[in-house]
């Protein structure tokens, strides 16, 4: 059983490291979009504050006695703000798109300026990972 949940989380990061997922919607600006995702936020924040809620959870020993407690804390509203969030963002017309990173072969020898304005999505568009974070290029446009 423990290889099998071995297996599944390393599929997860390799998974992870071939693509990525953000809100996106063609012909928008990369900072139109954070100011978009920033009022959707907001939003949900003021719909859904944060709620901590405090469970008591049992521990027990080898003869199935309550021998102490363990606290956990968490936010019950914090699905809630996400999906409040997600489902602005989709309102104002966004849509999630899964984007893969570029590969060694695509972009060898070449240099690429960052998208500035999200095009509609096609073959030719993929992420670089860069010292400030994760950017958009388009491979048919090299500098």
């Amino acid at each position: 059983m423990k290889r099998i949940a071995l297996i599944c989380l390393m599929l997860t990061f390799v998974a992870g490291c071939t693509d990525f997922r953000q809100m996106y919607k063609p012909g928008v600006t990369r900072t139109q979009l954070n100011i978009d995702q920033g009022a959707c936020n907001s939003d949900a924040a003021a719909r859904y504050p944060p709620r901590i809620v405090t469970d008591w959870v049992p521990i027990y020993n080898s003869d199935g006695r309550i021998i102490g407690r363990h606290i956990e804390q968490y936010d019950i509203n914090e699905a809630r703000r996400r999906e409040g969030a997600r489902s602005c963002m989709i309102a104002g017309g966004y849509e999630w798109a899964t984007i893969p990173f570029c590969k060694e072969e695509q972009t060898a020898g070449r240099s690429f300026a960052p998208i500035t304005t999200l095009p509609a999505l096609t073959t030719n568009i993929c992420g670089l990972r860069t010292d400030s974070g994760r950017v958009l290029v388009d491979l048919s446009k090299p500098l």
